[in-house]
């Protein structure tokens, strides 16, 4: 099969996002602050109307951090329409946000597949899906691409670009070429796993957290407080393995592991057989009650996004680390 000409990242003019959750209209909000028309699709009642909400919170957060020029979002560069179908023809590119039911994906990937030309390329947002199992779903399976942001999607940097057995190599380079466009960090994993990476390593703590809690070890709001004002402005700046590097002093990684490799062996062995039991939802359920202080879930969006915008300029400034990496490559 010949390869396709794919328009270039920077000659995208209209995104058909297909979903308009919390991810949908994130990626709507930040596909609009850069000057990308949207043509959306959900059959949710009221979905139009609550996207629309969205983009105009998400907005503020996106003018501070300059991501949108404009003084207002605009919402008349995003308009409904009836079917995924109509969507996917009327678009230069096609965006999925479909709940993690690998059927019902299935089934709007196939209508997406079989309405846009085969040089339109498919995103997929899916947050632990293998790609190939939903390439099943597509006549034209070169072109389907996962690009899975991390909430917010409008103002979190990472991407994870993971292809599947049967993507184009072309389209793999693509994706991460149009995520930079965006101002996404794209990260690519060579190898397909269930959840892909991040979501690994992100539950891997969230794991340990409510084992802790489980355990009595800390209160809830404690749990919390070790993350945000021991490993958070660390991790800020450098990842696991760095952090672990530098722990080592001068000898630096070996220097660790031949210091205090079996203790680390001991500390990252899981010490209580954890699973969602009924009474477990309950202690999760009373501890989020507890971080919360139960103010509406709504208020601490708010917070969290007018907050992050601080964060991420901060770490706008420290990009110095990765010219000390090359300086010594």
């Amino acid at each position: 099969m010949p390869e396709e000409t794919y328009l270039q990242p920077d000659a995208i003019r209209s995104v058909a996002v297909i979903g308009t959750g919390s991810v949908g209209a994130s990626w709507a909000s930040l596909f609009l602050a850069h000057g990308i028309h949207v043509i959306a699709h959900d059959p949710a009642p009221g979905a139009e109307e609550r996207a629309r909400e969205f983009v105009v919170n998400a907005w503020p957060a996106l003018r501070e951090l300059g991501i949108a020029s404009a003084e207002r979002p605009p919402l008349d560069s995003m308009r409904f329409v009836a079917t995924a179908a109509e969507a996917a023809r009327d678009a230069d590119l096609i965006q999925e946000n479909i709940p993690e039911k690998p059927e019902l994906k299935g089934r709007v990937l196939r209508e997406i597949d079989a309405a846009a030309t085969p040089d339109k390329i498919i995103l997929s947002s899916t947050g632990g899906i293998q790609p190939s199992s939903l390439q099943a779903f597509c006549a034209h399976p070169e072109r389907f691409v996962v690009v899975h942001p991390f909430n917010p999607s409008h103002l979190i940097p990472l991407v994870e670009v993971v292809g599947g057995k049967h993507t184009s190599p072309a389209v793999v380079e693509w994706a991460i070429a149009f995520s930079r466009l965006l101002g996404k960090q794209p990260i690519r994993l060579n190898v397909e796993a269930s959840g892909h990476m991040t979501n690994r390593l992100q539950f891997a703590l969230v794991r340990e957290a409510v084992a802790c809690l489980v355990e009595g070890i800390a209160s809830a709001r404690d749990i919390d407080a070790a993350v945000r004002y021991g490993l958070g402005p660390r991790w800020t700046l450098m990842g696991s393995l760095l952090t672990l590097h530098l722990a080592g002093g001068p000898g630096g990684m070996k220097g660790i592991l031949d210091h205090a490799g079996a203790a680390i062996e001991q500390w990252w062995t899981p010490k209580t057989d954890l699973r969602l039991s009924d009474e477990v939802r309950a202690q999760l359920v009373e501890a989020a009650a507890e971080v919360s202080g139960n103010a509406p879930v709504a208020d601490w969006v708010q917070w969290r996004d007018e907050n992050l915008v601080n964060v991420l300029k901060l770490q706008h400034t420290s990009e110095a680390e990765e010219q000390i990496g090359r300086a010594h490559v």
